[in-house]
């Protein structure tokens, strides 16, 4: 959609791109959701807890339900800087991954030791989320379809070959799917062929599933302050203090889930590299649309670019895409 001008400065968009974009609506897709719960309430005022978790992603929502579970009468309260989800856990694909090293190729070259082991762990893990969003009902729209990892250039189906070999070695018996039977998955004329990782990937709508895991840990008495930014912790005798606009807060344990928002300990800055990327969607398909893609099997698909792109059908047959700039 874009090009460089002639003397290589910033790029000019094209008349075509222009119009394509002429009714699009720049906003988060996942959480420009009707199904959005209200805000809870900010802190106002000094409380205590057991444990209390800073940040209302899925790391901090999971951290209080897990200890909600595990001890029902232990006091559990969770704080968010703006509302639950809002931050990388509502804005993202959708891609429900089993790898704990952000794919198999990348665990193969740095963790070959502890890779069988990280590979199990991986799975186990992505059927406990199963299990979770299951036992608490959870209507996030969880589908484990799988994912095809398609070659789109000559060179990434030898590395194709290459990675299933690999992945052989390590007791997995890799399903790899030639040109025809890639493009008969999915209509199109770029795919040179694919690995099919049937069970490893699920797909999410990632807004209502952390919405959901809010509503788990609230039924199960933990509280939950949104709009309550914690600036500062101190140590107070046997216990931590948090400091709040309106408020504050004493807990005997404290559990960090800020991701990328390391400012309350700033030694971590030195351990974490912001990443993101952009998502489009589409408006959702027309029956003869869908029958041109074909994609009846659902499947995630993304490339082996190491600036990789991805797409994935929602709910509602539109799709998304997405990828670095």
């Amino acid at each position: 959609g874009r090009y460089a001008n002639a003397r290589g400065s910033e790029p000019t968009w094209t008349p075509r791109a222009m119009r394509s974009l002429a009714e699009a609506e720049p906003s988060v897709f996942w959480l420009d959701d009707r199904s959005a719960p209200p805000a809870l309430p900010s802190l106002v005022g000094a409380v205590e807890a057991d444990l209390v978790v800073v940040g209302g992603g899925y790391t901090g929502l999971w951290t209080a339900l897990h200890a909600k579970e595990a001890d029902p009468d232990r006091d559990v309260t969770l704080v968010e800087a703006a509302t639950v989800g809002w931050a990388a856990s509502g804005r993202n694909g959708g891609f429900c991954a089993s790898s704990l090293t952000h794919g198999e190729a990348n665990g193969l070259d740095r963790f070959p030791d502890e890779f069988d082991t990280l590979e199990r762990l991986g799975r186990e893990n992505l059927d406990g989320i199963e299990a979770t969003i299951t036992k608490h009902g959870i209507d996030a729209e969880f589908e484990r379809t799988g994912e095809l990892d398609i070659a789109v250039e000559d060179w990434q189906v030898d590395e194709l070959n290459e990675f299933a070999r690999l992945l052989a070695e390590h007791g997995t018996d890799p399903v790899l799917l030639d040109r025809e039977q890639t493009q008969a998955l999915v209509h199109s004329p770029t795919y040179l062929a694919s690995r099919y990782d049937a069970d490893g990937v699920a797909l999410v709508h990632p807004a209502k599933l952390a919405w959901g895991l809010r509503q788990a840990c609230l039924d199960l008495g933990v509280r939950i302050y949104e709009h309550t930014e914690v600036t500062k912790i101190t140590s107070d005798g046997a216990g931590l203090a948090l400091r709040c606009p309106f408020g504050s807060i004493r807990g005997r344990q404290v559990a960090l889930a800020t991701n990328a928002f390391t400012n309350l300990l700033r030694r971590l800055g030195n351990y974490i590299v912001p990443v993101y990327d952009y998502v489009l969607v589409t408006e959702p398909l027309s029956p003869e649309q869908q029958d041109a893609v074909g994609w009846e099997g659902r499947q995630g698909l993304a490339d082996l670019g190491n600036q990789f792109h991805y797409y994935r059908l929602t709910a509602d047959n539109r799709i998304l895409w997405g990828g670095y700039d």
